[in-house]
């Protein structure tokens, strides 16, 4: 019988804490790059890119710590979605306000 892959959760670098370290951190990237990117027109479509990446990457931090059994990391990963939406939902309010705009 050929096995074309290993069927284990996790690989290499991602294994344990690797992971969950690794998918907090490109979380805290994307979030930022997103935060940069807020502002009307255009920017609110590339933000809204790179704030969906956030949050993708929160999810998997979720996904990775339940599959691997570190319930800790899930926590952490459930407790950095909430705080990304809250972050989010919070920058778009800001920008929507009358006068929130730079030069006004």
């Amino acid at each position: 019988m050929l096995v074309i892959g290993n069927r284990d959760f996790s690989v290499g670098v991602l294994q344990g804490w690797h992971g969950v370290l690794l998918g907090l951190l490109a979380s805290a990237v994307f979030l930022v790059g997103g935060r940069q990117d807020v502002g009307p027109g255009l920017g609110m479509a590339s933000s809204a890119f790179w704030f969906a990446l956030a949050l993708a990457s929160a999810i998997g931090v979720v996904w990775l710590g339940i599959g691997a059994g570190i319930w800790a990391g899930a926590l952490l990963g459930l407790g950095a979605l909430c705080s990304e939406v809250w972050l989010i939902q919070r920058w778009w309010r800001l920008t929507k306000k009358p006068g929130s705009q730079k030069g006004n």
